[in-house]
């Protein structure tokens, strides 16, 4: 399973009320220019291999951009929600690896946020 949806999967079973819908790999047309409610896109950012040995690798880091637009009509604590959200990532073994500062999306004058995460994965040997 690709790793934005194994993490759309996640996140989506962890049920935050502060987000209205997740979306891996692209936003749809019709959610583009939504103003009233959160969104999180996620996107691949990179992997790498790891864990050589006799020929191959065992190990694959899969790298995941987490975009957060938050709705104009924001109604909970940005700083609260961001950290109980990143907490619950770290609990299922992903390692948060950088976080942006917030920006305003200049169409849309949206509050939105960037981090990024790592998972680690285990390959199985042949």
């Amino acid at each position: 399973m690709l790793a934005t949806l194994k993490l759309k999967n996640l996140i989506d079973g962890k049920e935050f009320g502060e987000i209205s819908e997740v979306y891996a790999n692209n936003l749809p047309k019709e959610v583009q220019e939504n103003t009233d409610k959160t969104i999180v896109l996620l996107r691949e950012s990179g992997a790498f291999l790891d864990m050589f040995g006799n020929d191959s690798f065992f190990g694959k880091t899969n790298q995941i951009e987490v975009q957060i637009f938050y709705k104009l009509d924001i109604d909970f604590d940005l700083e609260e929600f961001e950290t109980r959200l990143m907490k619950s990532l770290v609990s299922e073994h992903y390692k948060i690896t950088d976080v942006r500062e917030h920006t305003l999306d200049p169409d849309t004058l949206q509050m939105t946020v960037v981090f990024y995460v790592a998972h680690e994965n285990l390959l199985k040997g042949e």
